[in-house]
C-alpha cells in the first residue's frame, strides 16, 4: 500500500467535513432527521485517519534523540 500525501489526507478531512454539514444541511432542506443519524459517520473518520497518520510516525522524544545524537557526532 501506497503512503498518502499530506496535502491528499488533508483534503480527505475537509470532504468529509463537507459531506457532514451536507447531510445537516439535506435534513435541514428535505424536513427529515434521517441524514442526521448518517452524519456521525464521516465525522468518526476522520479521528482515525489522523491517528492512523500518527501512528506510522516515530514520537517527537524519539526524534529529539535522533536530533541530538546527530549533532553531537
Amino acid at each position: 500500500m501506497s503512503a498518502v500525501s499530506e496535502g491528499r489526507r488533508y483534503a480527505a478531512m475537509i470532504v468529509l467535513f463537507l459531506v457532514g454539514f451536507g447531510m445537516i444541511a439535506l435534513a435541514s432542506a428535505l424536513d427529515v432527521y434521517w441524514p442526521l443519524f448518517l452524519t456521525p459517520f464521516p465525522y468518526a473518520v476522520i479521528p482515525w485517519m489522523i491517528a492512523r497518520t500518527q501512528a506510522g510516525r516515530p514520537s517527537l522524544s524519539s526524534q529529539a534523540e535522533v536530533a541530538q545524537s546527530s549533532a553531537s557526532s
